[in-house]
């Protein structure tokens, strides 16, 4: 069981990488416009939802696997993977209704390039605390 719990929890931590490479994706939404810019943007948010669901196999398996295992790691390594999942969980939320305000802004024929920056920022933040949660998932040793 184990096993499988590690195998979940790195398929869903690979899964968590789209949101390393979104910054650079998104930068490309701005450039368009009218229908290519719907489209594209539908493909952030399917992105964004892929993202969303893997960071919720890895808060499960991940909790499950310290359950399991003995010694625990230190208490501020599990404060910090929470906190750094939590922040990952809240940013592509606000990330989903940016991009749901730029696909009716697209199709209302309105400026997305406010949504498109917003997006571009929220998805940075993202990026940064995917790395981070990375580092220290994978070195707990930093926090002993």
């Amino acid at each position: 069981m184990f096993q499988t719990m590690i195998f979940l929890h790195v398929v869903s931590a690979l899964l968590l990488g789209a949101y390393v490479v979104f910054p650079f994706i998104v930068g490309r939404a701005s450039a368009l416009s009218g229908a290519a810019q719907e489209s594209f943007a539908g493909l952030l948010s399917t992105f964004n939802r892929v993202g969303q669901f893997s960071l919720i196999v890895s808060f499960l398996t991940g909790g499950a696997m310290i359950s399991q295992i003995d010694p625990r790691p230190s208490v501020l390594w599990m404060i910090l993977a929470v906190v750094l999942l939590l922040i990952v969980g809240a940013v592509t939320g606000m990330i989903g209704g940016r991009i749901k305000k730029l696909i009716a802004n697209a199709k209302a024929g309105k400026s997305t390039a406010a949504d498109a920056a917003k997006i571009k920022t929220f998805s940075w933040i993202a990026a940064v605390a995917v790395i981070l949660a990375v580092l220290f998932m994978t070195n707990p040793q930093l926090l002993s």
